[in-house]
This record gives C-alpha cells, sequence and structure tokens, in this order.
C-alpha cells in the first residue's frame, strides 16, 4: 500500500516517505541512463538513499506509536551517518580503484559505522538471519587463527577485513549493490508502474473471464489471475495483497473453506516468481550471473512452471469437485468486451513488448527496464487525454514512482548486507570449506548431497526474500554442486525454486500468514495446505538438476517424453491428496496416487512406466466403483 501524502510538517514520517520514494524512483530512472558516473558513485548514492528511506520506513519502537510518526533525532543522526559514509565513497572513487585496502583509520571508522547501521536496517526490514550469519564471520575472522583443520583461518588483519568491506569495490559496493542501482532499481519500478496502471484488476477480470463460469471459477481465478500478476510484480506478498484482497472473499463466499481459499492465492501467489516472462528479479539475476540472454532463462523455466500451475489447478479442480461448489455467478463475470478496451490493455502489453523486444535484440537489462518504465508513463498518459482524465493519470504515475521508490529502498539494505555477506565468505574461504563437508557427506551420490544442500536455502529461505536467499545458496553451494557435473542452469533454478518456497513453508510462511489474515482463516493450516497445493514445486527441482531435459536443456524427444509424463504425474499427485476417492482403501489408495505421480514425475523412463502400471489397475477399480454407485443411485 503506497504511503499517503499527509501531514503538513516537513518531519512527517508519512511525507518524507512518500516524496522520498517518488525521488528515490526518479533518480533510479534517470542516473544511470543519463549521467556518466563511476560504478562506485552510482552505488554510493543508491545506498544514500536506499538506506536512509529504509531506516525512516522501518522506525525504532513498535509501529503505530505516535512518536514514531515524526521524524526523530536519532533519524537524523542514522541518515548523517549515511550521508557521510557515502559521499567520502564518491569522492574518493578513483583512490578506491587504484589503490585498494588504502582506506585511513578515519575512513574505516566511518565504514564501521555505516556497516553497523546497515546491518540494523536490514534487521528491522527481515529480522536478524543476515545480521547474525555477518556476526558469525566476523567472529570467525577472530577465532579462525585459533581452529584447527580445515577450519582454520590465516589471521587477517581487521584493516584488511574493512578495508575490503566498505573501503573497495567489493562488499557494500559490490557487484550484487551494483544489480540493485541499476536493473533490479528499473524493474521493481516497472512492476510498480504497472500496478498503478491498474494491471492487478485488469489481471483479474482476464482471469475471472477465462475461468469464472467454469465449476470452481472463483479458485481457478485465482491461480490465473495470480500467476499473471506475479509475472510482473515478482513478489509474493504483494500478489497476495492485490489479488488475493478480491479473490480469497470471492471463494469463502462461494463456500470454500477460509484456510483453503488463502493457501489456493498463497500458493498461487507464490509461484509468479517462476512464472515467464518477467519471473522475479532473481531471474534476472541469473542471467547475469551465467552471461547469457534472459529470454533464455524464460524459455527453460517454462516446462517447471507449467507443470508447478498443473499440479495447484488441478488441486483446485479435484477440491471443488468432492465439494461439489459451483461456478461464479455469470454476472459477476466481466464481459471480454470490458476488458478488451485500449486504455485497460495498452498499459500491460505494449511496455511488456517494449520490454522484451529490447532483450531480445541484445540490449542491457537496464536500458530494456528504462524503455520499458518509460513505455508504461507515455502509454498511461495517452489513454485518457482529457483533463480529467490526465490529472488522474498523473496523480497514479506519481504514487506508482513513489510505491516504486519505497518497494526498492526496502531491498537495498538486504541486499547491501547480503553484499557484506558474500565479501566476508570470499575473504574467510568459507564456500569452498563447506563443499567439503557436502562432498564428505554426500560423496558422489547427486541426490544426498542436493538434498544435504537444500537445507541451507530452505532455511534462509522462511526468512530472507527470495533474492538474497538465492544469492547466499548459489554463492555458498554452487561450487561443490558444480564439481558433481549438475547443469548450471538447472541448479540456478533449483535454487530459486527453493528461495521462494519459502513463502509458504512453516514457520515463517509469509504469504501464507498473508493469505489467512486475508480470509480470516488459521495461518498454520493455510499453509500445509499450500505446501499439498505446491507439492510439484517440492519435487521437480532434483528432478531437473538430476536431468536438465525437464527445463529443456536436451535433445527434443527426451524432453517431450519427460515433460508429458511429469504432466500426468502432477495431476495424479494432486488427486491424491484432493480427489474424490471411493473405497474401504481411501487412505491406501491416496498414497498409491502420491506415489505414482511421484514416479511419473522421475526423469527416468524405467519408474515412470513403473508409475504408470501400478495406477492403472487403481484407475480401473475406481472406474467400475463409481459406475456401480451411479447405478445403485440411479435404481
Amino acid at each position: 500500500m503506497a504511503v499517503q501524502n499527509k501531514g503538513r510538517s516537513i518531519l512527517d514520517r508519512g511525507r518524507v516517505l512518500f516524496w522520498g520514494g517518488l525521488i528515490f524512483s526518479l533518480t533510479q530512472l534517470l542516473l544511470p541512463i543519463f549521467m556518466n558516473l563511476i560504478d562506485l558513485q552510482l552505488r554510493a548514492i543508491h545506498i544514500i538513499m536506499g538506506i536512509s528511506l529504509a531506516s525512516l520506513a522501518y522506525p525504532y519502537g513498535k509501529s503505530g506509536q505516535e512518536e514514531n510518526s515524526r521524524i526523530t533525532f536519532w533519524d537524523i543522526c542514522i541518515i548523517a551517518i549515511i550521508i557521510v559514509a557515502n559521499v567520502n565513497i564518491f569522492l574518493k572513487a578513483m583512490k578506491i580503484y587504484m589503490i585498494p585496502g588504502s582506506g585511513t583509520t578515519v575512513d574505516l571508522i566511518i565504514g564501521t559505522l555505516l556497516i553497523i547501521v546497515i546491518l540494523d536496517a536490514a534487521r528491522r526490514s527481515v529480522g536478524w538471519a543476515i545480521p547474525i550469519f555477518v556476526g558469525v564471520l566476523f567472529l570467525y575472522v577472530f577465532l579462525g587463527p585459533k581452529l584447527s583443520g580445515i577450519w582454520r583461518l590465516p589471521g587477517l588483519s581487521w584493516r584488511f577485513v574493512l578495508n575490503s568491506v566498505y573501503f573497495s569495490a567489493l562488499g557494500i559496493y559490490g557487484s550484487i549493490t551494483g544489480m540493485s542501482a541499476t536493473f533490479i532499481a528499473m524493474f521493481i519500478i516497472f512492476g510498480s508502474l504497472i500496478s498503478g496502471a491498474g494491471g492487478g484488476k485488469t489481471f483479474i477480470d482476464i482471469a475471472l473471464a477465462l475461468t469464472g463460469k467454469y465449476r470452481g471459477g472463483p479458485a481457478k481465478t485465482a491461480v490465473v489471475s495470480s500467476a499473471l500478476f506475479g509475472s510482473i510484480s515478482g513478489s509474493g506478498v504483494a500478489n497476495v495483497v492485490v489479488t488475493g484482497s478480491y479473490t480469497i472473499p470471492l471463494m469463502k463466499r462461494l463456500g470454500y473453506n477460509p484456510d483453503f481459499a488463502g493457501a489456493v492465492e498463497a500458493i498461487a501467489s507464490t509461484g509468479g516468481g517462476i512464472t515467464p516472462p518477467i519471473m522475479s528479479v532473481a531471474a534476472f539475476i541469473m542471467a547475469e550471473f551465467l552471461g547469457i540472454p534472459y529470454l533464455k532463462i524464460i524459455v527453460y523455466a517454462l516446462i517447471p512452471c507449467l507443470l508447478y500451475y498443473t499440479g495447484v489447478f488441478a488441486g483446485v479442480h479435484f477440491e471443488t469437485v468432492r465439494l461439489g461448489l459451483a461456478a461464479v455467478p455469470e454476472n459477476e463475470i466481466p464481459t471480454w468486451e470490458s476488458i478488451l478496451k485500449f486504455k485497460r490493455l495498452a498499459a500491460l502489453i505494449i511496455p511488456m513488448a517494449v520490454l522484451l523486444y529490447f532483450i531480445g535484440i541484445g540490449r542491457a537489462l537496464i536500458f530494456a527496464g528504462f524503455y520499458a518504465c518509460v513505455a508504461v508513463i507515455v502509454v498511461f498518459i495517452l489513454s485518457d487525454l482529457s483533463s480529467e482524465g490526465l490529472k488522474d493519470t498523473l496523480i497514479k504515475i506519481r504514487d506508482g514512482l513513489s510505491e516504486g521508490g519505497l518497494a526498492l529502498c526496502k531491498i537495498v539494505p538486504i541486499l547491501a548486507s547480503v553484499g557484506i555477506l558474500v565479501n566476508m565468505i570470499g575473504i574467510t574461504g568459507i564456500a569452498p570449506k563447506l563443499s567439503s563437508v557436502i562432498f564428505e557427506l554426500g560423496g558422489d551420490n547427486l541426490l544426498l548431497a542436493l538434498f544435504i544442500a537444500t537445507i541451507i536455502p530452505f532455511i534462509l529461505g522462511t526468512s530472507l526474500p527470495v533474492v538474497p536467499t538465492y544469492i547466499l545458496s548459489i554463492s555458498i553451494l554452487a561450487p561443490s554442486l558444480i564439481r558433481l557435473g549438475v547443469d548450471q542452469i538447472a541448479l540456478h533454478l533449483f535454487f530459486i525454486y527453493w528461495a521462494i518456497l519459502g513463502g509458504v513453508t512453516p514457520p515463517t510462511c509469509t504469504q501464507a500468514i498473508v493469505a489467512a489474515g486475508i480470509a480470516k482463516g488459521n495461518w498454520f493450516k493455510t499453509a500445509i495446505i499450500s505446501v499439498k497445493l505446491g507439492i510439484v514445486a517440492f519435487v521437480i527441482p532434483y528432478f531437473f538438476v538430476l536431468n536438465p531435459a525437464l527445463v529443456g536443456r536436451s535433445d527434443t524427444i527426451p524432453v517431450i517424453t519427460y515433460t508429458v509424463s511429469a504432466f500426468f504425474g502432477a495431476i495424479l499427485m494432486a488427486y491424491g491428496f484432493f480427489g474424490r476417492v471411493k473405497g474401504n482403501l481411501n487412505s491406501i489408495f491416496r498414497f498409491i496416487y502420491v506415489g505414482s505421480g511421484f514416479l511419473m514425475m522421475c526423469p527416468n523412463h524405467i519408474l515412470s512406466i513403473i508409475g504408470v502400471v501400478v495406477i492403472l489397475p487403481i484407475l480401473f477399480y475406481q472406474y467400475n466403483l463409481t459406475k456401480r454407485i451411479e447405478l445403485a443411485k440411479s435404481e
């Protein structure tokens, strides 16, 4: 929700955040494109604005306290530290590049204060996870020389560590902040502008028109609209709030249990992060890491995404059939005539086409994102040139830019902290040591190594957003798994999947909690149902790493056969959890359905055939039993 521009005092926190978010958005849109700055200088400006706004957005004390509505002396002191430390980097950028590690004692004291401020902003934003990890690595620098074996660390001076973290093009100002200051910022602002242009409501109406008239229309509308909007927003929580505020009450009104209604929205919204064409910011970072065109990432992500939503859609359908629920009333389904209007669709389709065009011809992501943002603004203005319409449009653009700046500022402390953490991982050499542990435990067994490697992104994903979870997982775990011969693209997608699943996995399960709040249901039950609906997402990452055919990284025939088998496997697993299974052996049959579906999803012909052979007699028995029941009813 956008911060409202209320209050006349210049020290009013909401007022400063609103206009600060607007200025931050405009700075990020224009500065990287039109100003010829050194990388360090651009990153320093990004840190000044992002961390300052984040510090105001997450004030000390309990939210809602009256003193938190105004900027305090302590806020001003924090912002002063941020400005001084970053102006210092801005002015000394060339010295840092030419004479690495040349920070004076004063530089390093300022840098230490900035590190503390950034880590504290991250703590207020997403909790203690990142500060604790960073603190452990700083402690490792101190205790490392006293340890033995592979964990022994040669003595590193604190001057060296602080120079690396603050007074260099690493750490705070490293490549992660560089991505945040360029294309990540562009795409977050792009998503906010699309939302401000009415994208969320348009996607809901399209989904209603497509699925509303069919059985289970409300829940299927939630799945489709969340996938569509999530492919633009890239934020699971934002997706739940925008689409769930409409679809969850609709599902409840037409007979769905509140926990199930919330679960449908939570798992469908979570999938937005792996839904082409935009996916999440993590996918753009993946393209940057691997040095491959983003359009190829879209192609590789397509099959797993289709399988993901096949499982979710099938689960929704089977639950609807089991409960005997009806479709959306016809008078509540929008007509295609009302949807297919230039004013509604142009601000979605044209910017998307512009974005994909510039990515397709090989332009840098930052330029593609910039042109897409400009396209949203221009098309939105041209959609209504009347005086009243133009005024309303400009207000929506202003609010969308402000919302984009605030959304960006909330991830800047997280990404800057991750930059510190990645740098500390590098200078302590912790990654190869963890790789040795994984090798020692998993040996040459790739599946076992993957299970072990899942622990870190699973833990991180329950407390951190997708991007830092993905970056940290790749930084720590990728080297060991690549040594086992894993396909790099499949491995990066593996960690993106596990990063997004934290949104529905207890104990934190942010999307499930938000959805349960809207549905007025039990958050834990909502999370468990979400996991059942999204069971495909919990198994498919292992399969496409074991056999990259499931991400299109093989010959045509294996790709088609494994995909078709996995498609039916996803449906069988959904039926095992939510289908109307008849007979006295209900629980056993459900287990067989889930197990057979699992085998059919395995990218192995023998296992797939076993899955088919096992399930065919059960399907035949269920079919005959259903016919006998219907015959008995008719008599």
